[in-house]
């Protein structure tokens, strides 16, 4: 069953799911309504999932299921990753990229994974910008730090 995403509580479980490139309004509200209704019907072995999300930067995607109520099966889990999936397939766009995300005046620039020492020597990345960070499990560690600063990072060590 869908709920509005702020009164998920800290505790749901959350996925984040980045996608390759900005998205379109249109495309957002196609979005909105099709994982709004997939959220309304999810379930694990028969019992309703309570679950929301929320779009972020028109690039980022935060999936949560409060599993106090019913936790997430692996066949349930399956079934999200479908969903994007088909989306992705709609919009040409994918959802499973795993780019470094940099996000800057509320935009988000990627950068492939293989470039990001050659892109800090050459100025492109900073300490101080803001990265997303996309391991994140819990609402809680989300709302508390969603993002945090390059040099906070893994990637310190090129710094």
């Amino acid at each position: 069953m869908y709920i509005p995403f702020q009164e998920m509580p800290n505790q749901a479980r959350i996925w984040v799911y980045q996608a390759s490139r900005s998205l379109q309004a249109s495309e957002i509200d196609q979005i909105t309504q099709t994982i709004t209704e997939a959220c309304q019907a999810w379930e694990a072995h028969g019992a309703p999932l309570q679950a929301s999300f929320e779009i972020r930067h028109k690039q980022v995607i935060i999936v949560a299921v409060n599993e106090a109520m019913n936790a997430a099966s692996g066949c349930s889990i399956d079934a999200s990753t479908r969903w994007f999936k088909t989306l992705g397939e709609s919009f040409q766009v994918d959802f499973f990229n795993r780019d470094l995300a940099v996000v800057r005046n509320e935009q988000v620039t990627l950068i492939g994974l293989g470039q990001l020492k050659s892109s800090i020597e050459a100025g492109n990345l900073h300490p101080a910008d803001q990265i997303i960070t996309p391991l994140l499990q819990t609402l809680k560690q989300y709302r508390e730090a969603w993002t945090c600063k390059a040099a906070d990072s893994y990637l310190k060590r090129y710094f």
